[in-house]
């Protein structure tokens, strides 16, 4: 059986504060195969973010830092590696496309120094012609019509909508394993929004990545992911496929988040309770979506 592209196992963290330790992930497991789209959902402060920078190592470094548990990927621990290895793969084998593509982007570098940046994450020794021509290329892809234009411009001259394709491109430039995705279209209009992940669901399908996609918008997701979990206050509190956890929603978490999704309906956005003690109960696993090695 092939292991599958990540794979997280009872991932725990706190931060070691004045007052003691404080509790962020409370045991969160999950797994992603190869060229599978996953979406990670829940409302701002409930653990998506956190647990995309344990996946990439950026957290390990900090002191306050308290984690335990397991991640995988590719079959290898990441706990194991040293940090230039988790460095190594950042940008390589792991890429992440961050919410706000204008602050993501560096404002005192062409566009062409940044791609020529990314692609030496890969080739260290390719030149700047040859990286040139690839960039143009990826640009293309996400339909961009004037990539020499593009490569030429700094990221304030480029649109919201054009640097987000930017950094999908980057992010895509060097056909990396697992591509994670933090709140992608969240800068964005909705019609640029929809065009983006239009493109981007193209672009992973076609180079079959992987795909962690963390966002608050469930009906973004509905389009998007094959796979759903749900998270709540550092749990992981429903998990199932998408077409399973719209068509039948188990948990009162879940089925709060679908009526906080906005209808054109002139009642306006409906509040999310917080009835924790609710939320917190047993996670919910819908059929056939059980993690590898577990009956569901």
């Amino acid at each position: 059986m092939t292991a599958p592209t990540l794979l997280i196992r009872d991932l725990r963290l706190s931060f070691k504060g004045y007052s003691g330790l404080v509790e962020v992930l409370h045991g969160i497991s999950l797994h992603i195969d190869k060229g599978e789209r996953v979406a990670l959902v829940g409302e701002s402060g409930s653990g998506k973010s956190v647990t995309a920078r344990i996946i990439l190592g950026l957290l390990q470094t900090m002191r306050t830092a308290r984690i335990s548990g397991t991640v995988n990927f590719e079959g290898r621990d990441l706990e194991a590696m040293s940090r230039a290895e988790r460095h190594r793969l950042r940008g390589t084998k792991m890429s992440m496309i961050f919410q706000d593509p204008t602050s993501s982007l560096n404002p005192v570098y062409r566009i062409s120094e940044q791609f020529h940046e990314v692609l030496k994450r890969m080739v260290p020794g390719i030149g700047r012609a040859e990286a040139d021509r690839k960039a143009a290329a990826m640009l293309a892809d996400v339909s961009i019509t004037e990539p020499e234009r593009v490569l030429a411009s700094y990221p304030f001259q480029l649109s919201g909508g054009m640097n987000q394709r930017v950094m999908i491109a980057m992010a895509l430039a060097n056909e990396p394993s697992l591509l994670i995705a933090d709140e992608p279209g969240t800068a964005l209009d909705v019609t640029v929004q929809a065009q983006t992940l239009k493109l981007m669901r193209e672009l992973v399908t076609r180079h079959n990545t992987a795909v962690l996609f963390i966002s608050h918008n469930l009906g973004v997701v509905r389009e998007f992911a094959d796979r759903i979990y749900v998270i709540y206050k550092g749990r992981i509190v429903e998990h199932g496929k998408a077409t399973q956890l719209f068509d039948n929603p188990r948990h009162p978490y879940t089925r709060a988040l679908m009526n906080a999704i906005p209808r054109i309906t002139g009642e306006g956005i409906p509040k999310i309770q917080d009835n924790s003690d609710e939320y917190l109960a047993p996670l919910v696993v819908h059929e056939g979506c059980g993690e590898p090695g577990e009956v569901a």
